[in-house]
């Protein structure tokens, strides 16, 4: 069952968020660039990267053609494993009012996944999926201690044969009227359609955020959930799974 929880003060911190952002529904891929000569950070990247996964949903519909065709559409986005079970965070928007939906691994295998839940307040939802072994989790950043200008790391992924890395900065954060949290980053990168559900990793290669959307009239300007309103969602969930 979808769990939802809004208030009126959450609603208008999303408002105003949206006001401004153009959603990204699917993946694409850039080239690879390693801009860093810390082999121990690349290391860490490439470690993360094993918890990418990707989001797949499909909906089949009934052409009106004599005679009649069948046709299925689908998106594609990404996804990170947060629990070794099976548990993928994505974007809500990837996979709202989907009839079915599908993770693939990193090595091809494509599995149906349940929906958890979807936050009424931010753009992630997650996902259940049963692997066929423990997957290799993302390691969490604690998003609170980051400052504007601190240097973080995007990885695109549009398939896992062209798959790009890029280093930018935090532009600024906005930041939660009713808690004061930090709730999401603008980063000074120009992220392209389809990279919805990415990792935005610290200099330590955890992650920091989860890409969201880009803002519609700015060029080098991107936004991302802050990974602890994603981490907290997940406790919170796991501490009521009986």
């Amino acid at each position: 069952m979808i769990q939802k929880t809004t208030t009126s003060k959450q609603l208008g911190l999303w408002t105003i968020v949206m006001s401004f952002l153009l959603w990204i529904p699917a993946f694409a891929g850039m080239t690879i660039e390693y801009a860093w000569a810390d082999s121990d950070l690349i290391d860490r990247i490439q470690q993360t990267e094993k918890s990418i996964v990707t989001v797949r949903t499909e909906l089949t519909r009934i052409m009106h053609t004599t005679p009649p065709r069948s046709a299925t559409y689908y998106r594609m986005a990404a996804g990170l494993v947060i629990d070794p079970s099976g548990i993928i965070v994505t974007n809500t928007h990837t996979i709202i009012d989907a009839p079915y939906i599908f993770v693939i691994l990193r090595d091809g295998t494509k599995l149906p996944a349940q929906l958890l839940f979807a936050s009424g307040e931010y753009d992630f939802s997650f996902l259940k999926i049963n692997p066929p072994h423990p997957l290799q989790r993302v390691p969490w950043a604690d998003s609170s201690l980051v400052n504007v200008g601190d240097t973080i790391i995007a990885v695109g992924n549009s398939d896992y044969d062209n798959q790009s890395i890029m280093s930018g900065h935090v532009k600024s954060i906005i930041q939660s009227l009713s808690t004061s949290t930090k709730d999401f980053l603008e980063l000074d990168l120009d992220l392209f359609h389809g990279d919805s559900g990415g990792p935005i990793l610290d200099d330590q290669g955890r992650l920091l955020g989860m890409i969201m959307a880009k803002r519609e009239s700015q060029s080098n300007s991107s936004i991302a959930i802050a990974s602890n309103k994603i981490h907290q969602q997940y406790l919170q969930y796991k501490e009521n799974v009986p």
